[in-house]
Order: structure tokens, then sequence, then C-alpha cells
């Protein structure tokens, strides 16, 4: 965290973890959705009189594609990369006891790699040497996780089949670029929701075009989510949670499929259940695993 002084406020952290910048026309919508940072920075004149201040802005690269572009804009727009790495210099005059918001923003690029990392050196300075803040700040990228709509019912088929057509087009790619990696990074799936389905990526931009020819796929919801909106389906539910005794279910699996039983049992460490066939003329008990059996009460 930077630190705040009397002529200088900032949030701005050491190191900042962003996805790639991402052009996904909205559906309901005609705009432009992008992964802009905005950096806070408020530099304040403490003297009565009319100063003027610099901001320099020089950069460091750790890519692997040294052609990828990251957009930059201070009062101006600027492109930087490691084939075209510029110091950005610009000037502006407070009247005593005012401010100015510098309105820092940073554009991470389309293309980028997992881990690619821009190196921020900030300095801000009077003209008359007084006042002097030196910053560096690195921006580093990141995958994101957005959510996939689709034909409700076919979930983890859509999401399987998306994941392998990116692996189709990483090995087409392959040839012109020794960096190309499947653009579906992983897809989860989980049973309790229906009509959407989770990807994570680094281009949230190119899911469109590689599901594009995938029947069912609906579309991406606008913006990502967080990893810790999700994790409660990353750990899998035991197989008996649910099932109460006395419970009319249905048999799915085994000789038994299709029956309709109750449940007289349950065994939650070996997550199997004892049911009695309801339509048997001779109550007959029968254990089986939890996930072979369909709850009827709650279905």
């Amino acid at each position: 965290m930077m630190e705040n002084y009397d002529w200088i406020t900032s949030n701005l952290t050491d190191e900042i973890e962003a996805g790639c910048n991402k052009k996904i026309k909205k559906r309901e919508e005609k705009d432009i959705d992008t992964n802009i940072i905005p950096l806070n920075i408020s530099v304040k004149n403490i003297q009565n009189s009319k100063r003027k201040f610099n901001v320099s802005l020089k950069f460091s690269f750790e890519q692997k594609d040294d052609f990828i572009e990251w957009k930059i804009k201070l009062k101006n727009s600027y492109n930087v990369s490691p084939n075209d790495n510029k110091t950005i210099n610009e000037d502006f005059e407070l009247d005593g006891e005012k401010s100015r918001d510098l309105n820092l923003e940073i554009d991470t690029p389309m293309g980028g790699y997992m881990n690619d990392q821009l190196n921020v050196y900030l300095n801000i300075n009077s003209e008359d040497g007084i006042h002097n803040l030196v910053k560096k700040f690195s921006v580093r990228l990141i995958p994101v996780i957005v959510i996939a709509k689709c034909t409700i019912g076919k979930e983890l088929d859509i999401a399987i089949d998306i994941s392998n057509h990116g692996e189709k087009n990483r090995e087409e790619r392959k040839d012109i670029n020794k960096f190309a990696e499947n653009e579906v990074m992983a897809v989860m799936s989980p049973y309790e929701i229906k009509g959407y389905f989770f990807i994570e990526t680094m281009h949230v931009d190119r899911i469109e075009v590689l599901a594009r020819e995938v029947r069912g796929f609906k579309g991406l919801v606008t913006g990502n989510i967080n990893i810790s909106e999700i994790e409660k389906y990353l750990t899998p539910k035991p197989a008996v949670s649910g099932l109460e005794m006395g419970a009319l279910v249905e048999i799915v699996e085994g000789p038994f499929k299709g029956e309709r039983a109750k449940i007289t049992s349950i065994d939650a460490t070996r997550e199997e259940v004892t049911v009695q066939l309801i339509e048997s003329m001779v109550p007959i008990p029968v254990t089986v695993k939890a996930e072979s059996i369909r709850n009827l009460d709650k279905a």
C-alpha cells in the first residue's frame, strides 16, 4: 500500500492482479466491456501560491510476447510494450490549497498470457523540488471465471464440447504461435445449477468464438465472478446428503432400476442406503449406493 502524505493520497498497492482486456458486446446493450484498472491518486498543493507538478511513468515488462501492448491513460492515452517502451511525462499546475485527481488508468492487453507482468515506476514531483514521490507497482495477469448460458439439461455436455473445441484450436495455432494454449483452462458444471456453467480462461473474447459451432451454447453473462463465489461447488456433497428415513425414492441403477422404494436405513460412512421395495409382494430390504437412487419426495 502506498503511503499517504499531506500532499498526496492514494490506495495504490504494490501488486495488482487483473484479467486480460476483453472486448465483448453485451447482448442487451451495445457498449463494450473492458478490463480497465482505475488507480486513485490525488495530488494537493499545500502551499498558498500556484505551483507546477510533473508526473512521470516508466515501465518494464515480464511477458512472453513482446508485441502485446498495454494501454495507459493519464491526461492522454498511450500504448506501451517491450517493443515500444516509452517514458510518459505530463505536467499540470495547481492553485494554492487545490487538489487534482490524476485519473491514471491501465487497460490490460487482450492477448496476454498468465503471469505476464507490467512493472510501473511512478514519479510525482513539484517543480520547486519541495515534494517528490517515487513508487513502483506491478500489474500481473491472471485467469478469470465467467458464466456461460446454455440449454438446460445439457450443461456438462456443452462445457466439454467447448473445452474440446479449445484444444483443437490450440493444435491449429501451434504452428504459428509456440506459446499457444487452450483458451478454456477449466470448466465446471455443478449439478445444482441449471442452464449455466463456469469457464476459466485468460481470454474471454475468444470463448464466444470457440463456442459458435457448439449447439446449445447461448453466450456469456457479462462480468467476471470470484472463485470465492463458487467454492461451495468445488467440494462435492456426500451422496446421502438430503436423504431421510422413510423418504420415497426411485432406484436408478442396478437390477432394481425403475423400482420405487422407501428408505429404511442410512449408512453415511459407506454412503449406502437400505430401502424396501414398495411394489414387491414380499418386503425385501435392498442395500444400494446412495447415488443409485433418486429422491422422489424432493423431485
